[in-house]
């Protein structure tokens, strides 16, 4: 089982490319775009 990361960035190709980076160093990766989302997910 790979280590989970939760990303929480307003700006989508940035997120994205931070998921792309994270994915190829083993990471599992779940974004949010707003800290309101984010939060909720990482309760």
């Amino acid at each position: 089982m790979s280590p989970k990361i939760l990303i929480i960035e307003d700006e989508e190709k940035i997120a994205r490319f931070v998921e792309l980076e994270l994915g190829y160093e083993g990471y599992t990766t779940t974004k949010a775009f707003d800290g309101r989302t984010g939060l909720e997910l990482a309760e």
